[in-house]
């Protein structure tokens, strides 16, 4: 009996040895701030060779930590984007592959059975909040509120007027919503400019939040139309930019800026201890005509939003965190939004939800850990795929214009960033290995739980775009 006790307390050691490193305190515990940028084009910021308005701001944030020069999306569009990074996790292993646009709205949306990050770190005793656009379903039970957040200030659905009046009539459509910014689940009735008001909001909610960890879920809906020029940023468009789209797009980006070097000066001032991840749900939507097109540029890369091309899921992406990450550093292997989720719940203490599929980054930003981050990275949507492995991508992507397939192209991207090069006639049991790979992967994948619209998703029946009309309470 004595030997049983001993070998028990032995044990009991050993797993409370385990969980030590994991463990942080209170006082220890980092701010987490997520900003996300909206539909911006690669290569529009300057630290990407961007050179038609300064950003000094998003530069000087890249600047402060480690930029990662192949940051990846799950997702070519919003919604799915947004569900990978919430959930940590590929959203086709849950069915949340296209955008939430038209069907019952009891099941549009990020599924109910999902752990989000801002669950996670509620649990953990942090104050949540999410500012800006959600996009991840429309009724009560999908509402922030009810997916982890304390506090909500923002909109529902995947795009939204910038100038705002409290007089004018709110509009809710399928896709856009005009004047209908909620707090919490109340409609607001404002004047103002979104990117103004989200920003102010976010200062509120760090300085009354100050006393305890927050992580706040900043999600701009700048650089996505529609294109409304601010009064206060009209003069600082270059001249010689003539293109009314392309001035609407440029002023986004440099109120975006503006409000980003706030949020930073902020930071610096009063909450060193915040981890800081940015980065843009998808590439710059280029492409013309199209639904969101914003006139945003993805050089070097080729594709735009929508695409499984680099220009489609490469996106600027920097983790920052005073006196933790190196600062003026580049990293260089793959890296994923998933990987914020596990990232935020090491450097917490937090429990991972079940079926976490990013990584913990800090190892691999400090350069402690010298291997890639990933072996594999893949996507599914709709008809098109994308599978990296190392430096090799192997994809097959929608051509919009033609309405087909381009059946599998084979690229290295060491050498070959644009994808302009396709090697798959040359190396075809290279194409037969990953496409293999990629199919492995896909068999863990379920069928998409509803359609986007046929503007995003081909394999989509032709429904009508739901009618706008009146605010609905959500």
């Amino acid at each position: 009996m004595k030997l049983h006790s001993t070998i028990l307390h032995a044990f009991r050691g050993l797993i409370l040895a385990a969980a030590l490193p994991s463990m942080v305190s209170a006082a220890e515990k980092p701010n987490i701030l997520v900003i996300v940028a909206d539909d911006l084009g690669y290569a529009d910021i300057g630290v990407h060779g961007g050179k038609v308005v300064p950003t000094p701001n998003i530069d000087a944030l890249a600047a402060s930590g480690v930029r990662c020069t192949n940051g990846y999306v799950t997702a070519p569009y919003c919604s799915p984007s947004r569900a990978g990074f919430l959930t940590g996790k590929s959203q086709t292993r849950f069915g949340h592959e296209f955008n939430p646009h038209v069907g019952d709205e009891a099941k549009l949306g990020l599924p109910l059975d999902q752990r989000t990050i801002a669950n996670v770190l509620h649990d953990e005793g942090y104050a949540t909040a999410l500012i800006g656009k959600w996009h991840q379903g429309f009724d009560a039970a999908h509402h922030p509120q009810s997916r982890g957040f304390d506090e909500f200030f923002g909109f529902l659905v995947g795009g939204h007027n910038f100038l705002l009046h409290k007089d004018a009539d709110p509009e809710f459509g399928s896709a856009h919503s005009h004047n209908m910014i909620y707090r919490g689940r109340e409609l607001q009735h404002l004047d103002g400019y979104t990117t103004d008001l989200f920003t102010d909001e976010a200062l509120g909610f760090m300085k009354r939040h100050a006393p305890k960890p927050w992580f706040l879920y900043l999600a701009y809906n700048a650089v996505h139309t529609p294109l409304e020029i601010a009064d206060r940023v009209k003069d600082r468009i270059p001249a010689d930019v003539t293109d009314p789209n392309r001035r609407g797009y440029l002023s986004l980006l440099v109120a975006l800026d503006d409000d980003i070097g706030r949020i930073t000066a902020e930071l610096k001032a009063k909450h060193p201890n915040t981890l800081v991840f940015f980065f843009s749900d998808n590439g710059g939507s280029g492409r013309k005509p199209f639904l969101a097109y914003n006139t945003g540029v993805n050089t070097p890369l080729r594709g735009d939003k929508g695409q499984t091309l680099e220009g489609g899921i490469r996106v600027p992406f920097f983790v920052s965190w005073a006196g933790k990450l190196p600062a003026g550093k580049t990293y260089d292997q793959p890296v994923s939004t998933m990987d914020i989720l596990p990232t935020a719940c090491a450097v917490t203490g937090a429990k991972q939800p079940d079926g976490v599929e990013g990584v913990n980054l800090l190892s691999y930003l400090k350069g402690e850990v010298t291997t890639a981050p990933h072996d594999t990275l893949a996507w599914r949507f709709g008809p098109q795929k994308a599978i990296r492995q190392g430096n090799w991508k192997l994809v097959d992507v929608r051509d919009m214009e033609a309405k087909t397939e381009s059946g599998w192209q084979l690229y290295d991207l060491s050498t070959d960033i644009g994808e302009e090069h396709n090697l798959a006639t040359s190396k075809p049991e290279l194409v037969a290995k990953l496409s293999k790979t990629w199919e492995e992967w896909n068999a863990k994948n379920i069928a998409p739980q509803w359609h986007g619209s046929p503007h995003e998703d081909p394999t989509a029946p032709q429904k009508p775009a739901a009618k706008a009309g009146k605010a609905k309470k959500k």
